[in-house]
């Protein structure tokens, strides 16, 4: 009798499994922020700059966004991941009271340091409220700052994924050098 409710449970984990991964899967280097439509979001349909010229302003727009949301994508798993290895060790050091024990006190502590920071890192990434209307000034200075380096890369016809990636680790950078002050 027990190998039975055993082969049920596995059963309906399968299942459970089966119906639930594509609801998490987040693996996809894709960005789809809709499938119903084929417009894009311009983000701050204020900034302007005189240094370029309007189509490229468009596809400024759309690159920088692109970037944010991959960027914010990966930081909300990375978190997850991040907020699991802390939950895991503070369940072991209440289990299997390790409060004495150094070494462990130490991961215990590494993970809390690197989930706090990660939090930190999101929720600033989060606080640009971008759809809205009190979105932040961050991001009209991180189009400023940026938009001479993409204009280069854009005239020279670089594949947007790369100007995308080169944005990613523009935001990263300004986010983890923001948390260390």
């Amino acid at each position: 009798m027990k190998n039975g409710f055993d082969l049920f449970q596995r059963g309906f984990l399968l299942l459970l499994f089966l119906v639930c991964s594509p609801l998490f899967s987040q693996e996809n280097e894709g960005l789809y922020a809709s499938a119903e439509q084929t417009s894009v979001l311009v983000l701050e349909p204020s900034y302007r700059s005189s240094k370029t010229n309007k189509s490229f302003g468009k596809k400024y727009h759309y690159l920088v966004a692109r970037a944010y949301f991959k960027l914010l994508a990966e930081a909300q798993k990375s978190e997850r991941k991040l907020r699991t290895e802390f939950e895991r060790y503070t369940f072991e050091n209440e289990k299997f009271d390790r409060d004495g024990n150094i070494a462990f006190q130490k991961k215990l502590n590494l993970a809390y340091t690197k989930y706090k920071a990660h939090s930190a890192m999101l929720s600033g990434l989060k606080s640009w409220n971008l759809f809205s209307e009190n979105r932040t000034g961050d991001m009209f200075y991180f189009m400023a700052e940026n938009e001479d380096r993409i204009f280069q890369m854009y005239k020279g016809k670089l594949a947007e994924d790369k100007m995308v990636k080169y944005l990613i680790y523009k935001l990263a950078d300004l986010y983890h050098l923001e948390g260390e002050k």
